[in-house]
């Protein structure tokens, strides 16, 4: 939790709780206004204390989980119920609500300034009170943009989840596990986009070993991506450009993220660039 409070939330909590006293001293001079500004006001700084609040405590228990505390916002696959729930919090019930409550003290406090201007304590408790529904709407805009990001993070995940789905099968998830569940954004690979698609993979044929020797064509042993030598009834693939070997369920999975062959680097596709000769 330490990690994750910092001079700037010291600063925060103490300016908003010092404007939530002061607006509490004045409360009755703002009975005269043509809108309950003073209400939209408080219940605003309530909201940022908790909003922050709840981002801490958020953040706190990804440290907890040994995950990425600030990935909280951008993660929307939590392990922990607690984190999960707070993030579910934030996107589905806070960020909705501070938006609407923020356009409804636009439109009160322009009703304030057209109809009873001079309604507030001072001039300076009416331009605090616009400056505070600028910084709102930059809050907003904030986090619209981190909830685009986290929705398009979440959208690749499906999507790489997709992939693997059309390639796990009984010999995958005997050797790996099930692949084709993860558990969040940060399992994507940094090559997404720059390997084979399914449909292509299933393209380059393969076949099951009878005996021990057909691995041993080419002079490969083993497989060069799981280290496991090969046996009479694995499912293999031979890469067409440059011949090599692998188990499919190994080099499936090596594709989805790559074109190359990891042993020599060759294109996979016929008429890919060679980089092994590069």
């Amino acid at each position: 939790m330490s990690h994750s409070v910092s001079y700037n939330d010291a600063v925060l909590f103490f300016s908003l709780l010092y404007s939530c006293v002061d607006l509490l001293f004045e409360w009755d001079s703002f009975g005269a206004c043509a809108r309950p500004v003073h209400h939209w006001l408080l219940v605003s700084y309530l909201c940022v204390l908790g909003f922050r609040a709840t981002h801490m405590l958020g953040t706190w228990s990804q440290e907890a989980s040994s995950l990425d505390g600030r990935s909280f916002l951008l993660e929307l696959r939590h392990k922990g119920a607690v984190a999960q729930t707070l993030s579910r919090f934030v996107w589905l019930l806070f960020v909705p609500f501070f938006s609407l409550w923020t356009l409804l003290g636009s439109s009160w406090l322009w009703s304030v300034r057209v109809e009873t201007p001079q309604c507030m304590p001072t001039d300076t408790h009416f331009w605090f009170a616009a400056c505070w529904l600028g910084l709102s709407y930059v809050w907003i805009s904030i986090y619209a943009a981190l909830g685009t990001v986290a929705a398009t993070l979440e959208w690749r995940v499906r999507r790489a989840e997709g992939d693997l789905r059309q390639i796990e099968d009984a010999d995958t998830i005997s050797r790996w596990g099930q692949v084709s569940r993860l558990s969040g954004y940060q399992e994507l690979p940094t090559s997404q986009g720059q390997g084979l698609a399914p449909a292509d993979i299933r393209k380059l044929g393969e076949a099951t070993l009878a005996f021990d020797e057909e691995a041993k064509v080419s002079g490969e042993l083993e497989c060069s991506i799981c280290l496991t030598s090969f046996e009479a009834g694995d499912k293999v693939r031979r890469l067409p450009n440059c011949s090599h070997t692998f188990h499919k369920s190994c080099i499936d999975l090596w594709l989805l993220r790559s074109a190359d062959c990891p042993l020599c680097k060759r294109g996979v596709v016929c008429g890919s660039s060679d980089k092994g000769d590069r």
